[in-house]
């Protein structure tokens, strides 16, 4: 699924290009099709939420099935060639990003362990991109690491835990994002820091040049067992940013 930032340059750009596509739709309809498939309920809705500074304003996954279901609701029938539109690949670019690698495809959080390193990761990116520690944009840093050993910043988990996380660059416009729930003073900084950092410790890499996405790491996840089962059934959505794919060499 793509993501774009809600600013008006890419949001004009994707509109013109859908409108090449959807030739026949009213333009007034399109761009409501448009807003729903960002997750608004209306056009409005969405322009209420572009506020503060365009660098600062976050990004929103593109829905396919959103945008063909809003316009079936406002009377266009969905084409059978239509059926199998996405905003991938054709519309990356412009400011539109790609979240799904292609080795996405081939990953699932198929364990309790799996899925509780996932949750963990995407509230750690999560409340990143939240306190403006950085952005999913290439190389929008903002976070104080003199010493090269990792900002730390402090969050909340959805179910009330206390967590810690450690973001620091990595090259390549990379981001290392390291995350310790019942944190243990600032040992969330440590590679393989382990129980050292807190009852739960976790790692991933956040790829921001192709796209935007954690590449799925949790080999090296460390949970004490009576967390587990809670972290897996944490409801965490990704803020414009993919939550699966191969480690980058």
């Amino acid at each position: 699924m793509a993501a774009i930032p809600l600013c008006d340059a890419p949001l004009v750009s994707l509109k013109k290009r859908l409108r090449d596509e959807f030739a026949e739709v009213k333009s007034s309809h399109l761009t409501e099709a448009f807003a729903y498939c960002l997750g608004f309920r209306t056009y409005a809705a969405l322009r209420a939420a572009m506020t503060g500074p365009e660098s600062d304003r976050p990004f929103y996954f593109l829905d396919p099935e959103r945008f063909l279901l809003r316009l079936s609701q406002l009377g266009y029938p969905v084409d059978p060639k239509d059926a199998e539109f996405d905003f991938e690949p054709w519309y990356v670019g412009d400011g539109v990003i790609e979240t799904i690698p292609v080795s996405a495809y081939r990953m699932e959080y198929r364990t309790t362990r799996e899925r509780a390193w996932r949750n963990l990761m995407v509230c750690a990116v999560n409340a990143g991109l939240e306190q403006k520690l950085f952005t999913l944009k290439p190389g929008d840093d903002r976070f104080n690491d003199d010493m090269r050993s990792g900002h730390l910043f402090d969050f909340m988990l959805p179910n009330g835990l206390p967590a810690r996380g450690a973001v620091a660059d990595a090259g390549f416009d990379e981001l290392a994002i390291h995350a310790a729930v019942n944190p243990k003073g600032d040992g969330v900084r440590v590679f393989e820091a382990g129980f050292s950092a807190g009852d739960v410790f976790g790692t991933t890499w956040l790829e921001r040049r192709r796209g935007a996405w954690i590449q799925s790491t949790p080999d090296g996840f460390r949970c004490r067992k009576p967390l587990l089962a809670q972290l897996a059934e944490l409801n965490a959505k990704p803020q414009g940013f993919g939550d699966r794919g191969e480690l980058i060499m």
